[in-house]
């Protein structure tokens, strides 16, 4: 039986107040016996208003750590984009804890022999099983250096990793709930005790783990190729476990209002939907937020999705050139899939409808733009854009195309993802400000594009674009007129926060930030 005083583990996550792979690890080990404390340690938000770690929000962290004699402290980074905050983060840890220290996340998962120069064990990929093996073999006095999915440098100082376990095969044993018990959040010189996920009105959840698609961009085809023939990429939970886990979040908070699915892509299973939407609408019966695909997005499965409450779907197809979006960021679909997603949305009045697109990047020619501009006019209304630019991730395979096209080697690339969090969001924008200065007609079919959500100009775009360089400043004037709908509107305590914290600027605040 184990002993309280052997049986702690500390797991910290820095800037994502509601990350749910952490909540995952850590309820799994609860569940199979260990008293697991997590610390929430500062928001996002606070990135973008410049706030840095201070000394007594580290004492604070210092005061948790001393509470208790823990087997291990573990940390996740999720993204490239904070790794250099987070490495003030880990050299106070190191200073201060006597416990093996882990590191894992996406980013950990990606560059793991990075990650292991600044602790001693890296998880690499789904870290579940991997860390109840690891605190088992720690509490026991057992050896660890053979457990599949750890990475490390031995005594010899030669670096070490592990054969991945296969995936999960089913979620419902590791993804029961993102609901946490011994929860703190430190921020603003403040600890507080409790979940976050608790004390807001909405609430996050992941209904699957991978994605069906392979887009060079994003970092879910990094997961799978390290996990080449490791099993099933994309797994869904049961509907039974996500009502129950709904069920007792709205229990222990009832003033939730909004319920957000954090998939890559929302289900599409007619099977699985049909149970959902029964299940859901007589337990739940809240508004929800899902993400779609154009090649999933299917009438009948909408039309069931709409009935059980769904609020707001984000629609990703990035660019409305088929070289660009077939070759550039190995997306599948068509143009005549994307329109026709545009009329099944429509045409069952989804309140929210949200089109993404990553516009005005270097691997993209201005008759390429043009396209974009042309298929956007074959969008049916109402519609709302989210336009931002194309931001690298380490290992990502559209670095291969950046790099090949002498747009940035591979040593800035480096510099860029060891900069600070604002440094990093400037360095993505030169390309785009760039562009503007050595090919200005791009402006201007971006600010096009932009106006193309507008329903009631939209003749009026028409017309301009006709002659888009004679009507240059008349184009400019009406976009700088033209305000994109309050996204937040329907979450009221949300309005000015959820804002900052979204990750996608839309394509005015980019051209702001540029003349700035």
């Amino acid at each position: 039986k184990m002993t309280t005083a052997n049986n702690n583990i500390l797991l910290i996550m820095p800037y994502l107040e509601k990350g749910l792979g952490i909540r995952q690890l850590a309820n799994h080990l609860s569940k199979n016996g260990f008293n697991t404390t997590v610390v929430f340690f500062k928001e996002l938000q606070s990135l973008f208003e410049n706030k840095e770690i201070t000394e007594k929000e580290l004492s604070l962290l210092k005061e948790i750590i001393e509470a208790k004699n823990y087997l291990f402290v573990g940390l996740s980074i999720h993204s490239s984009l904070v790794i250099y905050e987070i490495k003030e983060l880990i050299s106070f840890l190191k200073k201060n804890i006597k416990s093996p220290f882990v590191i894992g996340g996406v980013y950990a998962s990606i560059e793991p022999k990075e990650c292991a120069k600044h602790c001693d064990i890296v998880i690499k990929g789904e870290g579940e099983f991997a860390l109840v093996e690891f605190a088992n073999a720690l509490k026991n006095g057992k050896e660890t250096n053979n457990i599949p999915n750890l990475c490390y440098f031995n005594e010899n100082k030669e670096y070490v990793e592990n054969e991945l376990r296969p995936f999960a095969k089913n979620l419902d044993n590791i993804s029961s709930t993102s609901i946490c018990k011994n929860v703190y959040f430190i921020e603003n010189n403040e600890v507080s005790e409790g979940d976050p996920q608790l004390k807001t009105s909405f609430y996050e959840i992941s209904a699957s783990r991978g994605c069906p698609f392979n887009c060079s961009f994003c970092c879910s085809a990094n997961m799978r190729r390290i996990y080449q023939d490791k099993g099933q990429y994309l797994r869904f939970r049961s509907v039974e476990s996500i009502m129950n886990e709904l069920n007792e979040a709205i229990r222990k908070n009832p003033k939730i209002e909004v319920i957000r699915f954090w998939d890559e892509v929302f289900s599409n299973d007619k099977k699985w939907v049909s149970e959902f939407v029964k299940r859901y609408r007589s337990e739940i019966g809240l508004p929800f937020h899902a993400w779609g695909h154009p090649s999933m997005v299917k009438d009948e499965i909408i039309k069931m999705l709409r009935f059980a409450g769904l609020q707001r779907i984000v629609v990703g197809f990035q660019s409305g050139s088929p070289n660009v979006r077939n070759n550039i960021f190995k997306r599948p679909e068509t143009n005549e899939q994307i329109i026709q997603t545009s009329k099944i949305l429509s045409k069952y009045k989804i309140p929210e409808i949200y089109y993404d697109l990553m516009i005005c990047h270097p691997l993209e020619t201005l008759e390429e733009l043009k396209e974009t501009f042309y298929l956007c006019l074959e969008l049916e209304p109402p519609f709302i854009f989210e336009m931002h630019q194309l931001a690298y991730q380490p290992g990502a395979e559209i670095i291969k195309d950046i790099i090949d096209n002498n747009i940035c080697s591979k040593e800035e690339l480096k510099r860029i993802f060891q900069s600070p969090f604002k440094e990093q969001n400037k360095n993505f924008l030169e390309p785009i400000k760039k562009t503007y200065e050595t090919q200005p007609e791009k402006e201007v079919w971006a600010n096009l594009i932009y106006l193309t959500q507008f329903p009631d100009i939209r003749k009026t775009v028409i017309k301009l674009s006709k002659n888009p360089y004679e009507n240059e400043e008349k184009i400019a004037f009406l976009k700088e007129s033209k305000k994109i709908p309050d996204k937040n509107s329907f979450i009221r305590e949300l309005d000015c926060k959820e804002k900052k914290l979204n990750h996608t600027k839309t394509i005015a605040s980019i051209f702001s930030k540029i003349r700035k």
